[in-house]
């Protein structure tokens, strides 16, 4: 039996499903996860969408955004036949211990993270998928379910993010051909890049811009790095919501082939995120302190001061920037 079928099967004998993703959601998370809500809830299933973390406001245009619960107490106690995990490499990466909250009979895990931990009944990883979005297309394929304009907005945005507005790496002919399809199902990708990429509040443009003011450099310009501190969020009356695409401006610098940013935490500590080019494996980078992710997109935590926390994230990064270079000459 194919991933795909087992996965149509188990919806298929589910009547109050669970759905959830990670932390911090990406357009990926966001939309992978809406679009699920809408498809389900249209075929009759009983949804019920989590999220830890509130939904950023330019994402709020999404169909069912206003339907995701973001405190587990709504649901804590609460039995449901099946639990989808969408671009979550394990557990801890959804933000609560899910499994001792609520009553999950099956879970199905749908990823396309390499480090990605198959903790689910049902495992659908892909590493080669541009975004989850992606994957879940194949999904709804397979259970011969129509797509509407609504899913199909969700599904383009998870992939149009995830792949930088189709300029990253793991833009693949895949990528398009099936954004191509979405489009034809109802999809505005001008609507879409507009609600996104052109929607900023004031507030959000204050913190970038405090953000900027702590741009550096290291290795002839080869690492670029910005911090954001739990100050400058109560400065501009903002949150970790607000960050989506700052890492991308040290990665905009000519000659900077790693992007780093250190966001701080409240109870202590940095979530690092980083970008790469090329073949650069950054995933080796977060590996190291626990994190994980993809060749040129990963994350972790680190603890300690922020010098501390710099010092240790950059001697690594470091490595594995010298042994690339010699590796390609």
């Amino acid at each position: 039996m194919s991933i795909l079928t087992e996965i149509t099967r188990a919806i298929e004998d589910s009547a109050r499903i669970f759905l959830t993703t990670h932390v911090n959601p990406d357009g990926d998370a966001i939309g992978s996860l809406l679009a699920l809500n809408r498809l389900l809830r249209g075929l009759g299933r009983e949804a019920t969408a989590f999220m830890a973390d509130p939904i950023p406001s330019n994402f709020r245009f999404l169909p069912t955004s206003d339907l995701v619960i973001h405190t587990i107490e709504a649901v804590r106690g609460k039995s449901f036949d099946l639990g989808v995990v969408v671009d979550s490499t394990d557990w801890e990466r959804t933000g609560k211990d899910i499994p001792s909250e609520v009553k999950l009979k099956k879970v199905i895990n749908i990823d396309h993270h390499v480090s990605n931990n198959s903790f689910g009944d049902i495992n659908y990883i892909n590493p080669s998928a541009s975004a989850v979005g992606e994957m879940l297309y194949d999904v709804i394929q397979a259970m011969k379910a129509p797509i509407d304009a609504q899913v199909a907005t969700c599904l383009y945005t998870a992939i149009m993010t995830d792949t930088g507005s189709f300029t990253y790496s793991n833009t693949t002919a895949r990528a398009f051909e099936i954004s191509e399809k979405l489009v034809r199902c109802g999809a505005q990708p001008a609507k879409i890049a507009e609600e996104i990429n052109e929607n900023y509040s004031v507030s959000r443009l204050e913190l970038l811009r405090l953000a900027l003011a702590s741009l550096e450099f290291s290795e002839g310009r080869r690492i670029g790095s910005m911090t954001i501190t739990q100050n400058m969020f109560n400065k501009t009356h903002t949150g970790p919501d607000m960050i989506e695409g700052f890492i991308d401006y040290p990665r905009f610098v000519a000659g900077v082939k790693v992007a780093v940013l250190f966001r701080e935490l409240p109870g202590g500590g940095y979530k690092v995120s980083f970008r790469s080019r090329d073949t650069l494996d950054v995933s080796r980078v977060a590996g190291s302190f626990g994190g994980g992710g993809h060749v040129n997109a990963s994350g972790c935590t680190v603890y300690g001061d922020l010098a501390q926390v710099k010092r240790q994230v950059y001697s690594v990064t470091r490595k594995v920037l010298e042994e690339t270079i010699k590796q390609g000459t």
